[in-house]
């Protein structure tokens, strides 16, 4: 494992939940990737004026701790992965006080013409880099409840309307949402839904329950994400968030988000586990038995990400 960022968790990223919000786990773990990129040999990959670039194509994410406001975190990387265009790297984000294991990343990383999505071969210089940095995926990086197989092709904002999905989010990619190169930064994909999610009450029967009462002692926490990017949405264009619940036991609920630009096509999607946390207890809790009903009621097993 090599180093590639170190940093905090500043308050202003924390949400209401008291701990580090997801889009800023994903943010600091982009930077990361900008470090690996220069150490490949790829210098100024994400600044403007760049012929080639990174993009992730699938992301995995694993949070295994809080982290609060203030904590030192460091992350460190590993390659253990080299194809002839992309590339699959593990990102580990540690508490840097105590070494403990805040959240793991895999990611696939296109090889890509800057601006765009279109992937081309690794020069050889960079893939005898990329291939001198191998080593062994940590088996802490093993999702323990998503689906890992290939995602779902032709998804249409007409099947979204099928299924009768709610939507949870609808908005704009705005200028600082996005890099040098127009497109909307890695961390709004889990920005985004994160920010539209306060509104999926049938994921969160128990969270819009509390809002409702103006007493909120719980919230929604996601506990594993895969993140699967068809199209890079660019400064300007609209999104709508539409969201089921795919299936639900009394400790955890799978949710399957999909994400459309205004002409319906497919930007991105994401596969949620995710339960209920006690914000004064800070554990988890499990769903009663009127609540579980509610999730078995709604839930779609057709699902897919």
């Amino acid at each position: 494992m090599i180093e590639l960022w170190r940093g905090c968790a500043n308050a202003w990223e924390c949400d209401e939940l008291g701990h580090l919000n997801v889009r800023f786990y994903l943010a600091k773990a982009w930077e990361a990737v900008g470090d690996l990129s220069e150490r490949i040999g790829m210098v100024g990959a994400f600044g403007p004026g760049s012929v080639a670039t990174l993009l992730p194509r699938d992301i995995t994410i694993r949070y295994l701790g809080e982290v609060h406001p203030g904590t030192p975190l460091v992350i460190e990387g590993v390659i253990f992965g080299v194809r002839e265009k992309s590339v699959d790297v593990c990102l580990i984000v540690r508490n840097a006080a105590s070494n403990a294991v805040a959240a793991i990343f895999t990611m696939r990383l296109g090889h890509c013409v800057a601006g765009s999505r279109k992937r081309f071969e690794w020069p050889h210089r960079i893939r005898a880099e990329l291939e001198a940095l191998q080593a062994k995926r940590p088996e802490q990086a093993t999702p323990r409840s998503l689906y890992t197989g290939p995602p779902q092709k032709g998804i249409r904002l007409s099947n979204a309307d099928a299924l009768g999905l709610s939507e949870i989010g609808r908005g704009r990619i705005n200028p600082e949402d996005c890099g040098p190169f127009r497109q909307m930064m890695p961390e709004h994909l889990q920005g985004k839904i994160s920010n539209s999610a306060a509104n999926f009450s049938e994921a969160f029967p128990e969270q819009t329950a509390a809002h409702a009462s103006g007493s909120v002692k719980i919230g929604g926490a996601l506990l594993e994400g895969r993140i699967c990017i068809r199209r890079w949405p660019k400064i300007g264009d609209g999104y709508v968030i539409r969201s089921g619940v795919q299936s639900a036991d009394r400790n955890i609920r799978s949710i399957i988000h999909w994400v459309f630009d205004s002409q319906g096509r497919l930007l991105w999607s994401m596969q949620g586990i995710a339960g209920i946390l006690d914000l004064s207890e800070r554990k988890l809790v499990k769903a009663d038995d009127a609540t579980l009903a509610e999730l078995n009621r709604v839930s779609k097993p057709e699902l897919r990400l």
